[in-house]
């Protein structure tokens, strides 16, 4: 079973049962670290049955797992959207982050700005 498009929805679920990734891999008997890449998306396949584990843990059918998939990421506002063939994936960074990373660009750009002139005076 792919986990790209599944890994969001373990760790959603986790987190809307209140699991912390320890009580999960406890009760699924893998590592924290396991599911950490699992939930991360670095696992390319997950094994049926610990998919079948997951999904007797949260009541889900393993259809639930399968079907065409929204990620809804908690961000304050998301405006951007990427959409593959049957997964959509909203902007994952919120304005705030992006409004500070402008910021960050701009005085490095002031930075290099006044590098420049200093170099050019002598």
């Amino acid at each position: 079973m792919q986990n790209y498009e599944h890994w969001y929805k373990i760790k959603n679920l986790r987190e809307f049962n209140k699991l912390s990734q320890n009580e999960l891999a406890e009760k699924l008997d893998i590592s924290q670290g396991q599911l950490c890449k699992i939930e991360s998306g670095w696992v390319e396949k997950i094994d049926f049955l610990l998919m079948d584990r997951i999904s007797k843990i949260f009541g889900k059918d393993l259809e639930y797992f399968l079907e065409n998939s929204v990620v809804n990421n908690n961000v304050k506002e998301n405006k951007g959207q990427i959409s593959c063939d049957n997964v959509t994936i909203n902007n994952p960074y919120s304005e705030l982050l992006l409004e500070e990373l402008k910021k960050l660009i701009a005085s490095k750009d002031e930075q290099i700005a006044l590098l420049k002139s200093l170099l050019e005076k002598k």
